[in-house]
């Protein structure tokens, strides 16, 4: 009987372990009435809290409160609580990387914001009933605190924030420590704001946020001790505000924003352009790569509505990037996923329960799952637009897929493995031709192997993302354009059903001349393959010269030459180069192989190409250079 008990633990292990992971794309059934805005996510074991700012149902002067909820794995809604005030407004924190901390998995905290006057500091239990709460009002008055994040542990309560003079002309970034009681023990005031706080590995601090016109990030210690201040952007421009962070695995950060692409003066639109933007740092401060993502719109110009918000890093330091930008069909939340080295690996598009004629919703959080997945939050449009969600109005809204954005009905059908290369019917043989290759499929990077031995690694969906239908080639923006002055050569974002990498690529035509097949295999990130193949006719322009007798293979081409000479060959001890008069005009040793020589120094007309072999036999060719 024990035996056949661990077979069936076995076999229900290993079952288990083949069933998909649970997917879905969901609004949350809260009551319509009322607007709920999503902006904090946190996984709890198989479980996730959210806060949304909102109203209540009970007769509170319809003040604002806070919504906190806890979802199971499927999305259902089991058990949630309104956070409310008698005199003050309650806001929700107002960022949307915001997390509860866990001090065991039977407690949650969360710091909430008294209508910029006190902090609210909340502890709940496993069914989020408040156990023990603290309201601080500010001791001095005659400043008011945005508060906009928070970070919480079982020792103190830090809280990043926006303080303000009375008047509302004065600003300062704002770092306070907390006891848990809710009395200040420290204060750092920093320029203009600060968005997000986080712990980092060496138990310090890490602020994002914003100095006066640039992105800030501020390392400091548990004391509020500045250990570097580092600001990043475009010199001249008003740099977004809201900036968020995530730790990388490599003891880096990777932090997510806007950047100034277009002056208004310059801009389709007439007002300022934006793009967004994901910067990787080091431990100290020092920029290691910056990503522009740009978006266009239909015109063609830059669409200036696109943000991202929340950043999250995996385990293997891959990149998760979620925020709203257009579709064919309006607003929609955009995941895009990035290596460690800031490459585009997809970009995928989502709106409320997959139906692509919604309007205007907005993904704002995004966090790992239990199961090896992702989970992200966003909002549907206010009542304004309701119609497009069912009478749904400004609505919690959460995306659960597997690590590849799968599927949150991202796409009504995922694009499969596709490509083709365009080749002339006719080549030469021994020569390089600049083709045009199109690749689709669901995730970058690809490799491209041809029969000739040619391999195409590394190719990455570019940062740049136009439709399809503007073509190669095309001119996008005007002179004035700043970043936008040069040709497109890239192009991808067919549709929102479709990516396509576009590119021109040099690829080594066959060696022999004559009829000739070339075969070219495709390869994605995950290992699927796909291979086409290209029926050529090579003609042999270039001559190879062919000793059966010595066992003797060279190859001298073009023939005539413009740019350079291609000497290709085995056991090649020397190569000369000689004018018609014997004069010597380039020499080399040791050159096994294939050798390129520029024609830069050598006049136009004739010359003899002298082959020395390492067996000591010398093989001489005529050539002409243009």
């Amino acid at each position: 009987m024990k035996r056949y008990l661990i077979l069936f633990i076995v076999i229900y292990v290993f079952c288990g372990n083949l069933f998909p992971q649970n997917t879905y794309n969901k609004m949350l059934n809260f009551n319509r009435s009322e607007n709920h805005l999503l902006v904090s996510l946190t996984p709890a074991n198989d479980n996730y809290l959210i806060v949304c700012g909102t109203h209540t149902n009970i007769d509170n002067n319809r003040k604002r409160s806070s919504l906190v909820a806890k979802i199971d794995a499927g999305g259902n809604i089991i058990n949630y609580n309104f956070i409310i005030d008698s005199i003050y407004d309650v806001y929700e924190g107002r960022v949307s990387s915001n997390e509860f901390y866990l001090p065991n998995n039977n407690s949650y905290k969360y710091a909430f914001d008294g209508d910029n006057r006190k902090f609210i500091l909340c502890e709940f239990d496993s069914v989020l009933n408040v156990t023990h709460r603290v309201d601080k009002e500010y001791t001095n008055m005659s400043f008011r605190q945005n508060i906009l994040g928070s970070f919480i542990n079982n020792i103190s309560t830090f809280i990043v924030g926006q303080k303000i003079d009375s008047s509302e002309t004065m600003y300062w970034g704002n770092v306070l420590k907390l006891d848990t009681l809710g009395n200040v023990l420290q204060e750092l005031l920093v320029s203009s704001s600060a968005v997000q706080m986080k712990s980092t590995y060496d138990s310090a601090l890490i602020v994002a946020g914003r100095d006066v016109f640039f992105t800030q990030i501020i390392k400091i210690d548990t004391s509020l001790n500045i250990i570097w201040q580092r600001t990043f952007g475009r010199e001249g421009w008003n740099n977004n505000s809201y900036n968020y962070v995530s730790l990388s695995p490599d003891t880096c950060y990777v932090i997510s924003g806007h950047y100034p692409v277009c002056a208004s003066h310059h801009s389709i639109h007439g007002a300022e352009e934006y793009a967004s933007c994901v910067r990787k740092i080091d431990d100290n401060g020092n920029l290691l790569w910056e990503k522009i993502i740009k978006n266009y719109d239909y015109e063609p110009s830059i669409y200036p509505n696109e943000n991202y918000w929340d950043v999250y890093v995996d385990e293997e330091g891959y990149i998760y990037y979620v925020g709203n930008g257009i579709n064919f069909d309006g607003y929609a939340g955009f995941l895009t996923k990035l290596s460690p080295n800031g490459d585009i690996m997809y970009r995928r598009s989502y709106t409320p329960m997959g139906n692509h004629n919604d309007y205007l919703a907005k993904l704002t959080c995004i966090k790992p799952t239990a199961d090896g997945g992702l989970i992200m939050g966003g909002t549907t449009s206010n009542s304004y637009y309701g119609q497009f969600f069912n009478g749904y109005y400004q609505q919690p809204w959460l995306i659960k897929t597997d690590k590849d954005g799968l599927d949150g009905l991202c796409y009504t059908e995922l694009p499969e493995l596709d490509f083709d290369v365009f080749i002339p019917d006719t080549v030469c043989n021994l020569d390089t031709i600049n083709c045009v290759v199109n690749i689709s499929g669901p995730s970058a990077p690809y490799t491209l192997e041809f029969s000739t031995g040619q391999v195409i690694d590394s190719i990455y969906y570019p940062d740049v993302f136009v439709l399809k239908s503007t073509g190669i080639d095309v001119l996008l923006a005007s002179s004035g354009m700043y970043d936008y002055t040069e040709y497109i050569t890239e192009a991808t974002l067919k549709d929102t059903s479709e990516n396509i990498i576009a590119r021109h690529y040099n690829i080594a035509t066959p060696t022999l001349p004559g009829e000739q097949q070339l075969a070219i295999t495709l390869t994605d990130f995950y290992g699927n393959t796909k291979t086409i193949y290209k029926d050529l006719y090579v003609n042999p322009c270039h001559e190879v010269e062919v000793d059966e007798n010595e066992n003797v293979v060279l190859s001298v081409y073009p023939n005539p030459a413009t740019e350079y000479i291609n000497i290709a060959g085995e056991n090649i001890a020397g190569i000369e180069i000689c004018n018609l008069l014997g004069g010597v005009v380039y020499e080399m040793q040791q050159c096994n192989g294939n050798n390129v020589i520029s024609t830069d120094g050598m006049g136009a007309g004739s010359y003899f190409v002298r082959v020395t072999m390492n067996d000591g036999k010398v093989v001489t060719k005529k050539i002409i250079v243009l």
